[in-house]
């Protein structure tokens, strides 16, 4: 990759990848401990967390306890009690942060039910079935539900800079969370905001590039959890192609070099060990990134304005 030099604003956008996301984490640490901030965080999924840690200035301070404890509650209470838990744990430390005067844009993907029966199944005990077919149609490529039934709602704490999504605010920030992870297959506890359903943002929009790009930046680092091409959406509907230009940011793409599972670490069960190495991974790869684009660090410490 060649130096991108100064003078824009970087963007940020970190897919989705469950207990794979702690390289994410790894990355964020490195960019934090070089002082590398953005000016837009683009998260989904497990992302909220890591991304939203980076965007208070806390990731290296949290580092890979997080999901050290989401590991063993994901291998005992089942998801939804972990990630309600993390809410609980982390939630009044970023509320805190990412509304303050000043802080970075934070924009958090989502999945919405647009149709009321659909809604009613992901809301009901027929859920779990559902999950399972729409992971099975992976496989096939078939997004027929998807298209169908679901829209991509991206909330955004400062609706101003990041276009005409729906607000983010310390009111709905906790259900909104919530329902960004929630997969249909392996969350029991149904997620709504304002009394509407939503799912899980993977289903639709894995990765905020396109959002975050839109929001005007000139550099956008797109953090896979993956040694794959990091995708749109679960179901490999667009690639975010390093090197690639969006909406005029150029992209820089991050991502493992081997499958974490070498590791130890898969999406929904992960070694105490492995998470620990997949980190240093991840911070490893944030400082190389760096070492080779040193001109980003005089973009760093640049909120949206």
């Amino acid at each position: 990759m060649t130096s991108t030099g100064t003078g824009g604003h970087i963007g940020i956008a970190i897919a989705s990848g469950m207990l794979k996301g702690v390289f994410g984490h790894g990355v964020l640490s490195a960019f934090e401990e070089r002082g590398l901030r953005a000016r837009v965080y683009g998260t989904a999924s497990s992302s909220v967390l890591s991304g939203g840690l980076a965007a208070v200035g806390r990731a290296r301070e949290t580092g890979v306890a997080y999901w050290h404890k989401a590991a063993a509650g994901a291998a005992g209470t089942g998801m939804s009690q972990v990630v309600l838990g993390s809410i609980e744990e982390y939630g009044p430390t970023l509320r805190a942060g990412l509304f303050r005067a000043g802080a970075p844009a934070f924009l958090l993907a989502t999945s919405k039910v647009t149709d009321p029966e659909a809604a009613e199944v992901t809301q009901g005990p027929g859920a779990k079935e559902l999950g399972r077919q729409l992971l099975r149609n992976i496989f096939t490529g078939d997004r027929g539900w998807v298209e169908k039934n679901l829209a991509t709602t991206v909330f955004s704490s400062q609706p101003d800079t990041a276009g005409e999504g729906p607000k983010l605010t310390p009111e709905n920030f906790d259900a909104v969370s919530y329902a960004s992870t929630r997969m249909l297959h392996a969350w029991a506890v149904p997620a709504e905001v304002d009394g509407e359903a939503y799912v899980d943002a993977s289903y639709t929009c894995a990765c905020p590039a396109r959002e975050v790009a839109a929001t005007g930046v000139s550099v956008l680092i797109a953090i896979g959890a993956d040694p794959f091409p990091v995708f749109r959406d679960i179901y490999a509907s667009e690639e975010i192609v390093d090197g690639s230009t969006i909406d005029g940011a150029t992209v820089h793409v991050i991502k493992p070099d081997e499958d974490l599972k070498t590791l130890g670490v898969d999406y929904a069960a992960a070694t105490p060990e492995g998470l620990t190495s997949a980190y240093d991974w991840g911070l490893a790869a944030g400082h190389r990134f760096l070492d080779a684009q040193a001109g980003l660090l005089g973009q760093a410490g640049k909120p949206a304005s």
